[in-house]
């Protein structure tokens, strides 16, 4: 079965503020919830599922972005190849301000990061940090594409203390603090309820470790920093501001996860003479008054080279010729579109004596010199 769009799935515009799809997911997760739709709790966990995931991309400020521009591809490597889970699901504390502490919220919360559901899964490691980088590339690289070899910077695991911050690796004891969980659990009373909030340990930072002794190399925070050179792949048709992703060139996870993403915005070099719009290339160029007035052809300058410009006799001013296939290919298509090069004609600023007489023959009266013109010829 295709999936819907999230907008479509929370009921919402795209246009939609955070709050007003904060609103339609609270809305419809009371609503579909299991315990709550208990006629038939199996089609209400899919639509519980469903509608979590769509807020899952749409909550978040850089997945919402990505799927505005790109679709389902666009976040599908946030979730694993089975698509989404509810590992996946990063907004508990929307769960927990909805739910309360109300057996729905226990059951939720069922084991740290276990599934809804009661499957009681561990929580998955903790995916690694996207990169954003900027390449500035000729417009000509739209219509072929490129291959620019990119400086990704990277922060890993230290290879000396294999990512624990402890000297080599094993300087460290369980945390006591969350007794390893690298969580604790915290209640609270409201009115005649209990609040459960689970929150990262204070002490270990979610690590779930007590550093004895920090690591020298990377004075215990457990990264080192290096630089990845990747070629990235431009698509020919690629448009000015476009982003790309490069799954798995991002940053390294720290708990051993999945590897962030490389996303590239693709600037193209203003390029003189020329502009874009869409899949059509704008130019003009200059033609010598002669060759407008009798025909011929001059040559004009494309982004690959040069091309042949035929002129037909009496070419008017501003006359927009059209050179088809030396525009720009749609992405993922093989058809170029048109490039129209606006005619200029050229208007010699000064004639010789000869000259002006043959234009008066070519044009008749109106380039009749005056008595004074001949006098002061004669003189």
């Amino acid at each position: 079965m295709a999936k819907r769009d999230y907008y479509e799935v929370l009921g919402v515009a795209k246009s939609a503020t955070p709050d007003e799809i904060k609103s339609a997911y609270r809305r419809l997760a009371r609503q579909y919830h299991p315990d709550v739709a208990k006629g038939n709790p199996k089609a209400a966990e899919e639509k519980f599922k469903e509608v979590s995931e769509a807020y899952e991309v749409l909550a978040d400020v850089e997945k919402r972005r990505r799927y505005d521009q790109m679709g389902f591809s666009g976040v599908e490597t946030d979730f694993g190849p089975g698509g989404f889970t509810w590992q996946n699901f990063t907004h508990m504390g929307d769960l927990e301000d909805l739910l309360g502490a109300s057996p729905l919220f226990q059951q939720f919360f069922g084991g740290l990061g276990g599934d809804p559901f009661g499957g009681g899964r561990p929580r998955a490691p903790p995916r690694g940090h996207d990169v954003e980088m900027t390449v500035r590339l000729p417009l000509s690289a739209a219509v072929r594409g490129d291959r620019p070899t990119l400086e990704v910077p990277h922060s890993g695991p230290c290879p000396d203390c294999r990512g624990t911050g402890a000297r080599d690796g094993t300087a460290f004891e369980t945390c006591p603090g969350c007794q390893g969980q690298g969580q604790v659990r915290r209640v609270r009373s409201q009115g005649f309820a209990q609040l459960l909030t689970i929150v990262e340990c204070p002490r270990c930072h979610g690590t779930g470790r007590k550093i004895l002794e920090k690591c020298p190399t990377c004075n215990g925070s457990g990264r080192r920093s290096s630089v990845e050179r990747i070629e990235v792949a431009i698509p020919p048709g690629v448009e000015d501001g476009a982003v790309l992703r490069v799954p798995g060139h991002g940053m390294e996870s720290v708990g051993g996860g999945r590897a962030g993403d490389l996303f590239v915005q693709v600037e193209f070099e203003p390029a003189p003479g020329f502009h874009r719009e869409g899949t059509t290339l704008y130019a003009e160029t200059t033609v010598p008054l002669a060759t407008a007035l009798l025909g011929g052809e001059v040559t004009v300058s494309t982004l690959e080279g040069h091309a042949v410009l035929k002129i037909p006799a009496g070419t008017q001013p501003e006359t927009v010729f059209r050179l088809r296939g030396e525009g720009f290919p749609r992405l993922q298509g093989s058809a170029r579109g048109d490039m129209n090069v606006t005619a200029h004609i050229e208007i010699p600023r000064s004639l010789s004596h000869r000259e002006k007489e043959l234009v008066r023959e070519a044009f008749g009266s109106e380039g009749t010199p005056t008595k004074r013109e001949s006098l002061f010829r004669r003189r």
